[in-house]
């Protein structure tokens, strides 16, 4: 420090008392961002430390003049992110500068003061899933194109008990994009609640062919009653995103805010294409929606919701309806970004339940978003642990491969012996047939795009994926990390292997149905895996590519693959 005293900060605001920093590009460079990679998980930040060390990876800013200058610009932001927490002052708030144009807002106007104040707030959001019960098999039911279908009555405010909810989520094919009463319904009820509302449509429109087809789309509704397009599913609707002439990421996948928080949202089977919500949490999501249309087999939903929300450090949440004509029951899914299950009243009830536990259908149900915890570094420890004892596959494998850790590294055994596996993965010739290993280390099993590169090698090798978790030392039980895997396995269509340097220590398969099972380990220093529905890149993107034309389908995945970002991300 060549200076006693700082220089003055941006702002200051004496009530509660708290700094305000504004932050052009310059701020966001490598040294800043290796000073945020080592603030403690226990630091109460007025901004996404996450958020600003992908702002300094995307800007990369140099200033050379001095030569120190970076580095120097790094500390003193330090400083005055730290320094008045260790004074006992609130946490110092950072302001992104090209996220508005901060000069635009009125302080004489009560909305811009609203909209100035969602930013600064890091308060609880409450949520409300509408869970509505329908009945195909009596003409009860959705989508409400199908003829002589009767549909859920809109709720009105009264439905809510006097709760107040920041915002509102619906199923998907809740409603007609062309039902204008309905709209007009739901558009009175945004105004009455003053929530947005985020409900599942349908859309009769052209495709790519010029064929009239049913897209599924999410429809938002603002507080004022203003009604947008927020987005169009990605996956096995008769027009998909994908084929749009003019796709592009970030309008494909737009973010938008509930409560001042940034939040993203895709449809039912989109949430098995995991670099769809990665790339809205890389746009700082800390809410992602996924509304989904009935009945669903929960084991797998659950897996694959909770993965999403760990991976991505952000809040999942997932309405739906349930038929009362189809034996399995259902209910609504939401997960915290620790992976632990978020507990709901009933609206106008104050008896909190896990939400496994509220199957009631034709409730609304209200749920409460610590956003504090969204960003923050992940303690693997701290993963929940499955609340019975997960299914075990005991039956003989039809494909079996031997796999093994010698000498501390992963081996598959070939026809000719073991084979080592290197990273970033080898092809091995089996006696079942050619496999594709792929090494994931450590908490790269984390990044969707990382084992999403795993079954894109792969398919272009024309072996059977196998992911292949490997550590050094695993940092926890590893019943959790298997746990959480479940996801993975059915998101990628291919079995995991979970080890260290001492042995394998997990192994997640699929059955022929996606339903994640655990293959007991041995302990005889090797152990067998069953290959027969490893089907990887065929079977994870079939749910994309099944409406779509033969030659954009090669397109569609192109468009998907293009979200793996650099390749050393892959």
């Amino acid at each position: 420090m060549r200076a006693a005293t700082l220089a003055p900060c941006d702002f200051w605001v004496p009530d509660p008392g708290f700094v305000v920093e504004f932050d052009e590009s310059q701020h966001f460079s490598a040294p800043r961002k290796l000073a945020l990679s080592h603030y403690s998980d226990s630091e109460q930040l007025g901004f996404s430390a996450r958020r600003w060390m992908a702002l300094c990876e995307r800007h990369n800013a140099r200033d050379r003049d001095p030569p120190y200058r970076d580095e120097q610009r790094a500390w003193y932001d330090t400083l005055r992110d730290l320094v008045p927490l260790a004074e006992g002052l609130e946490p110092t708030v950072r302001l992104y500068a090209r996220d508005h144009v901060w000069c635009s807002l009125n302080p004489e106007s009560a909305a811009d003061r609203q909209r100035f104040s969602d930013v600064l707030r890091t308060a609880t959001l409450r949520a409300a899933l509408v869970f509505p019960r329908i009945g195909t098999g009596t003409g009860e039911g959705v989508p409400p194109i199908v003829a002589g279908a009767r549909q859920p009555d809109v709720p009105t405010v009264d439905s809510f008990r006097g709760e107040a909810v920041d915002f509102v989520l619906f199923p998907e094919s809740y409603v007609s994009a062309s039902d204008h009463v309905r709209l007009g319904l739901l558009s009175r009820l945004s105004q009455d609640l003053q929530a947005t509302l985020l409900v599942g449509a349908v859309e009769v429109a052209a495709n790519s062919e010029g064929r009239p087809v049913e897209w599924q789309i999410l429809l938002r509704f603002e507080p004022d009653g203003s009604r947008h397009r927020q987005y169009t599913k990605h996956s096995t609707a008769a027009g998909v995103a994908f084929e749009n002439p003019d796709w592009e990421p970030t309008a494909a996948l737009p973010t938008f805010e509930l409560g001042g928080v940034t939040a993203g949202a895709t449809i039912c089977h989109d949430h098995y294409l995991g670099l769809l919500p990665r790339f809205l949490a890389e746009r700082d999501a800390r809410i992602w929606v996924n509304p989904s249309f009935d009945n669903v087999r929960a084991n797998k939903w659950s897996a694959v919701l909770r993965l999403r929300a760990v991976e991505n450090r952000f809040f999942a949440l997932c309405t739906l309806h349930d038929d009362e004509t189809k034996h399995a029951r259902t209910r609504p899914f939401a997960f915290s970004p620790d992976g632990s299950e978020l507990r709901a009243r009933r609206a106008g009830s104050a008896e909190a339940r896990p939400l496994s536990d509220c199957k009631e259908s034709g409730a609304i149900y209200v749920v409460e978003l610590d956003t504090n915890m969204a960003g923050k570094p992940l303690d693997l420890s701290r993963l929940p642990l499955p609340a019975r004892a997960a299914t075990e596959r005991r039956s003989t494998p039809r494909d079996a491969v031997r796999v093994a850790v010698r000498d501390g590294r992963p081996v598959v055994r070939g026809r000719s012996g073991w084979r080592t596996v290197a990273q970033p993965g080898t092809y091995v010739e089996t006696g079942r047939g050619p496999v594709y290993a792929g090494v994931v280390p450590n908490e790269r099993i984390l990044s969707a795009a990382a084992c999403f590169g795993v079954i894109d090698r792969a398919k272009k090798q024309g072996g059977a994926p196998i992911i292949w978790n490997a550590w050094d030392d695993l940092p926890t039980d590893p019943a959790r990390l298997g746990f959480l895997m479940f996801g993975r396995a059915i998101e990628c269509c291919a079995p995991v292997v979970i080890s260290d340097r001492s042995g394998i220590r997990e192994l997640v398969e699929i059955t022929q149905y996606k339903d994640p099972v655990r293959r007991p380990v041995g302990t005889t220093g090797d152990t067998i895996l069953d290959l027969q529905n490893a089907r990887g890149l065929d079977s994870a993107f079939k749910i994309v590519a099944e409406h779509l034309r033969g030659d954009m389908k090669g397109m569609a995945l192109e468009r998907y693959r293009s979200l793996t970002g650099p390749a050393t991300d892959r």
